[in-house]
C-alpha cells in the first residue's frame, strides 16, 4: 500500500473533505496513521457511517502507550454507536493503571447516559469546587451526546442543585448546556429552564460568565424554536434575555435567512409580534433590529416588520434610528419613495449616510433644498454641527446649477477659520471632485500658509476630473517641505498623463538642484513604471549619468530599471553600478532571478558575480548571499565562494561564503562539486596555525561553520540534498580529528522514512563504524538520529516495519555504537507506535545487551507508567 504523507498545516477543512470523499477506507486509515494528531479532524470530515471503520483501521497495530490519555476530541468525532466501546476500553485501562478519578470519569462520560449518570452525579458532590464543575460539565455533555430528550430533561432536574453552588461551578455547567442541541429541549422542560435561569441571575455571586452563557443559551433556543411551535420555550428565551439585560435587543439571532425554510420567516414574525409591539410601546426597538438583521433581505417583504422599522426611524433614539434607516432603505424598490417621505417629515435626516447616498445619487430632484448656506438643523443634525452634503456624485448626476451651489458652500467651509482644520481639509477633497471648476478652486489653496490645508489641497489635486493637468503643479513642489505629499499625489496624476508629455515633465525633475533627493528618486520610479521602455531607459540612463547626481538617486535608477533591460542603455547603467561604490552595487544585488526575463538572467548573473569581487567586505558578504539563486546561470561562479572560504588572507568574507555554499550545494550540482572541493582543501590545511596568538586553526573553524550550516535543517533536504550531505561526510571521514563533523553530515544524510532496509542498515552501520572509541559522540549521534525518527510523524507503517528490521540487525552485532543506535531507535519508534508488541519485545532484548550504555538507555524507558 502506498504511504500517504502530508504536512498537517496543509490539511484545511475543504481539502480534507475533498481528499476523503473519493478514497476507500483503507487509504483514509493510512492517512490517519501517518497523521495521528489530526485524526479527529480527519474523522469529522467523514460521514458518521464511515468513521468507526476508519478509526479502527487507523489505530490497528498501535499499542496502548506508556501513559493513559483520554483524547476527548477523538471521542467527540466518533459516532454514538462506536464511541461507547472505545470509551469503555479507555476507562477500564485507566482504572487498571491507577489513573486519577478525573481521567476515569472523563472516559466514562462517553458511555450511555443511564450507565454512567449515577457515577457522574456522585462526582458533582465532591468537596472541591473545580472537581464539581468538571463533573457537571461531563454530565451535561453526556446527556447532550445521547440525543435523548428524556436524558436532557433528567439532567435539567439535576441542575436545579446549582442554586446553592458557587459562581464558577454554575457558569461551567451553563457553558456545558450550550453544547446540547436546542432541539432536545421541549415545552415540558420550560419550568426547569426558567428555574435554572432565575437562580443563576438572582444569585448573589452571579457572574458575567454565567450571564453570558445563559444569554447564549436563550438565543440558541429562540433561534431553534421560533418555528417549531414550542411556544413555552420561545417565551422563556425572550423572558430570559429581558431578565439578563433589561431588554431583548442584545439578542444575536444569527443568520435566520440561511437556516429557515422559505416562508418560515412569517411564522417567526408572528411568534415575535407580541414582543416586538410591546417593545415598540416602550421605544425599545432592539429586537426589531435584531430580527431584521437576522432575516436579511427576507425582512424586506414583511410589511409588519417594515412598519416597525419605520417607527424605529421616527421614534427611536439617535443610534437606533441610524441603524433602522439602513434596514428600512435596504430594498431598492421602495428606497426612493421612502427617502422622500422621511425627508418631508424631518429634513435633517439628510445627514444620515443611507439617506444622503440616495439623495445625492438618485433623488437629485430633492437636492436644492440642501445646497443653501444654512444646513437643515433638526433631530439628526444639531445646530453648530459642521455638515456639507456629499458631492462625490456631483460630476455625473448633478446639474450645473447644483454643482455651482455646492461649490460655493464648500469654498465657504474651506475659508471659515472658525472650523477645525480637519473639516476644512475634508471640504477641499470634496471640492476637487467637482468637474470643470474643482481643480482651479483647490489650486488656490496649494500655497496656503497653513500646512494642513496646503497638503490637503495638494493631495486633492490628484483627484480632480483631469488629474493629468495638475501634474505640473504637483511637481513644482518637489523641492519644498511639502514634497512628500506632492510627489505621492503626482504618482496618481502621472498615471493619467500622455507618455510624451510625462517624459518631458519627469526629465525636468531628475537633475541635481531640481528637487529634494527623495523627490528625484520618486520621479525616477514613476518614469520606470509609467513610460514606454525606450523612453524610460533613456530617462534613467540620462539621470544616472548627470554630473553631480546624488548616489541615492543613481541607486534608484539601478533598482527601478530591472524591467528595462531590453534596452542596451540600461545594461550600461547596470554594469557601471556593479563596479561602483556605496549603494550602487547593493542595488544590483536586490534583484532576484524570478524578477527578470529568462533571457536576461545569464548576463545579470555575471553582474552579481562581479560585485563579489569588490574590496569591501560587507558588500562581498551581501554578494555571496545574493549569488546563491544566480548559480544556475553562472557556470563556475561557485568558485568565487570556494576561494572566499579557503583563502586565509581575507578574514571578513569567509563566513558569508560558507553560509552561501551550504545553501546552494544541496540544490545545485556545480555547488555540490564546489562543496567537496572546499571541504577537501580545508581538511588538508586544518592543522595550520595551531593555538597561535592571533589565529587558531582557521581552516578548521571555517570547516566547522560550513558543516553546521549544512546540517542545521536536515529534514528539509530531498534525496539529492541528502546525497550531497553523504558525499561531504565521506570526504571528512578519513580525517581522524574531523570525525564529529563527518558524523553530523552522515547523520543528516539518513532517510528515516526509507522502506529499503538494506540501504538504511548500511548507512547506519557506516555511521556507527566512525564511533569506535568515541562513546560520548556515539551517545550524541544516536540521540540525534532517534529524535529525527520520532519527529518523522509522516512516515507510514512501511517505514516502521523497515526500522524494526534495521534495529534488530544493529542490536545483533553486539557493538556498543550499533547497540546505542538500536536503543535510541527503539525508544523513538516505541513512542510513535504507543509501544506495540514488536517494539516491546525489542526493548526487552536490548535490556540484555552486552554493552552497559545500551542497557542503561533501554532501562530508562518504560512502556507503561506505574
Amino acid at each position: 500500500m502506498p504511504e500517504l504523507r502530508c504536512p498537517p498545516q496543509l490539511l484545511s477543512r475543504t481539502l480534507l473533505h475533498r481528499l476523503v470523499a473519493g478514497l476507500p477506507e483503507e487509504l483514509v486509515a493510512e492517512l490517519g496513521r501517518g497523521l495521528p494528531e489530526p485524526l479527529p479532524r480527519l474523522l469529522r470530515a467523514l460521514p458518521p457511517s464511515r468513521r468507526a471503520a476508519v478509526h479502527a483501521a487507523a489505530i490497528a497495530g498501535r499499542g496502548e502507550g506508556a501513559e493513559v490519555t483520554v483524547d476527548t476530541a477523538l471521542l467527540d468525532a466518533l459516532p454514538r454507536t462506536h464511541v461507547a466501546e472505545v470509551a469503555r476500553r479507555l476507562a477500564d485501562r485507566a482504572r487498571t493503571c491507577g489513573a486519577d478519578r478525573a481521567t476515569v470519569l472523563r472516559a466514562e462520560s462517553y458511555l450511555p447516559f443511564e450507565e454512567v449518570r449515577e457515577r457522574l452525579l456522585e462526582a458533582t458532590r465532591e468537596p472541591d469546587a473545580d472537581d464539581r464543575a468538571a463533573a457537571w460539565s461531563l454530565l451535561v455533555r453526556n446527556a447532550g451526546r445521547s440525543g435523548d430528550r428524556a436524558a436532557v430533561a433528567t439532567v435539567l432536574e439535576d441542575l436545579l442543585r446549582l442554586r446553592d453552588e458557587q459562581a464558577p461551578v454554575r457558569s461551567t455547567a451553563l457553558r456545558a448546556l450550550l453544547t446540547v442541541r436546542p432541539a432536545l429541549f421541549t415545552d415540558a422542560v420550560e419550568p426547569l429552564l426558567d428555574r435554572i435561569a432565575a437562580d443563576a441571575v438572582e444569585a448573589r455571586d452571579s457572574s458575567a460568565a454565567t450571564r453570558t452563557a445563559l444569554s447564549a443559551l436563550a438565543v440558541a433556543v429562540l433561534r431553534e424554536h421560533a418555528v417549531t411551535g414550542e411556544r413555552a420555550l420561545f417565551n422563556w428565551a425572550l423572558r430570559t434575555l429581558v431578565r439578563i439585560s433589561g431588554n431583548s435587543g442584545s439578542a444575536d439571532l444569527g443568520r435566520l435567512d440561511r437556516t429557515l425554510c422559505r416562508g418560515q420567516e412569517r411564522t417567526v414574525l408572528e411568534a415575535l409580534r407580541p414582543w416586538l409591539e410591546a417593545g415598540a410601546e416602550r421605544s425599545d426597538y432592539g429586537l426589531v433590529l435584531a430580527l431584521a438583521r437576522s432575516l436579511g433581505r427576507r425582512a424586506d417583504v414583511l410589511p409588519g416588520l417594515q412598519e416597525l422599522l419605520r417607527q424605529a426611524v421616527s421614534y427611536g433614539g439617535h443610534a437606533t434610528a441610524r441603524t433602522a434607516v439602513d434596514l428600512w432603505l435596504r430594498r431598492p424598490a421602495d428606497r426612493d419613495a421612502r427617502v422622500e417621505t422621511l425627508l418631508a417629515r424631518d429634513p435633517s435626516a439628510a445627514a444620515l449616510p443611507a439617506v444622503e447616498r440616495v439623495l445625492t445619487t438618485r433623488r437629485t430632484d430633492l437636492l436644492d433644498a440642501y445646497l443653501g448656506a444654512t444646513p437643515p438643523w433638526g433631530r439628526f443634525l444639531t445646530p453648530g454641527t459642521v455638515w456639507t452634503i456629499g458631492a462625490d456624485s456631483a460630476g455625473t448626476r448633478w446639474v450645473p446649477r447644483q454643482q455651482r451651489a455646492v461649490q460655493g458652500e464648500l469654498e465657504r467651509t474651506v475659508a471659515d477659520e472658525k472650523l477645525p482644520l480637519y473639516a476644512r481639509g475634508a471640504a477641499l477633497g470634496r471640492l476637487a471632485a467637482l468637474p470643470g471648476r474643482g481643480a482651479d478652486a483647490v489650486r488656490a489653496w496649494a500655497d496656503a500658509p497653513d500646512v494642513v490645508l496646503a497638503e490637503a489641497a495638494l493631495a486633492a489635486l490628484a483627484h480632480t476630473d483631469r488629474p493629468a493637468d495638475t501634474l505640473p503643479d504637483l511637481l513644482a513642489h518637489a523641492g519644498e517641505d511639502r514634497a512628500r505629499v506632492a510627489l505621492y499625489a503626482a504618482g496618481r496624476a502621472a498615471a493619467h498623463a500622455r507618455p510624451s508629455r510625462l517624459r518631458e515633465l519627469l526629465a525636468a525633475r531628475t537633475g541635481p538642484g531640481t528637487g529634494k533627493v527623495t523627490s528625484r528618486k520618486q520621479t525616477v520610479r514613476l518614469a520606470a513604471t509609467l513610460l514606454p521602455l525606450s523612453d524610460a531607459a533613456g530617462l534613467l540612463a540620462d539621470a544616472y549619468a548627470q554630473p553631480g547626481q546624488h548616489p541615492d538617486v543613481r541607486a534608484a535608477c539601478v533598482a527601478s530599471g530591472t524591467g528595462l533591460l531590453g534596452d542596451e542603455r540600461k545594461w550600461q547603467v547596470m554594469g557601471d553600478a556593479a563596479t561602483g561604490e556605496g549603494a550602487l552595487p547593493t542595488a544590483v544585488l536586490r534583484t532576484h532571478p524570478n524578477e527578470l526575463d529568462p533571457g536576461h538572467r545569464p548576463r545579470y548573473a555575471k553582474l552579481v558575480q562581479k560585485v563579489c569581487g569588490s574590496d569591501d567586505d560587507e558588500l562581498v558578504a551581501l554578494g555571496h548571499r545574493a549569488l546563491v539563486p544566480w548559480l544556475p546561470w553562472t557556470p563556475g561562479a561557485a568558485t568565487v565562494l570556494v576561494e572566499a572560504l579557503t583563502g586565509m588572507d581575507r578574514r571578513g568574507t569567509w563566513s558569508s561564503a560558507a553560509d552561501a555554499l551550504a545553501t546552494a550545494a544541496p540544490a545545485t550540482p556545480q555547488a555540490a562539486t564546489a562543496l567537496k572541493r572546499a571541504l577537501a582543501l580545508l581538511a588538508t590545511g586544518e592543522t595550520a596555525d595551531d593555538a597561535g596568538a592571533e589565529r587558531d586553526r582557521p581552516a578548521r573553524q571555517r570547516l566547522v561553520r560550513l558543516t553546521e550550516a549544512l546540517t542545521a535543517w536536515p529534514e528539509v533536504y530531498d534525496a539529492r540534498g541528502r546525497a550531497v550531505l553523504g558525499e561531504a561526510g565521506r570526504v571528512l571521514a578519513d580525517h581522524r580529528d574531523l570525525v564529529p563533523q563527518a558524523v553530523s553530515l552522515l547523520a543528516g544524510a539518513l532517510e528515516p522514512e526509507s522502506t529499503d532496509a538494506d540501504a538504511l542498515h548500511a548507512a547506519l552501520a557506516e555511521l556507527a563504524a566512525l564511533h569506535t572509541g568515541r562513546p560520548a559522540l556515539a551517545a550524541r549521534t544516536a540521540g540525534t538520529v532517534g529524535q529525527r525518527v520520532e519527529e518523522a510523524g509522516g512516515a507510514g507503517s512501511g517505514a516502521l516495519d523497515t526500522l524494526l528490521v534495521v534495529v534488530a540487525r544493529l542490536a545483533g552485532t553486539g557493538g556498543a555504537a550499533e547497540g546505542r543506535f538500536a536503543a535510541e531507535l527503539t525508544v523513538a519508534c516505541g513512542r510513535r507506535t504507543a509501544w506495540t508488541g514488536p517494539w516491546r519485545t525489542q526493548l526487552r532484548m536490548l535490556r540484555q545487551h552486552p554493552c552497559d550504555d545500551v542497557r542503561d538507555v533501554a532501562y530508562a524507558e518504560v512502556t507503561a507508567v506505574e
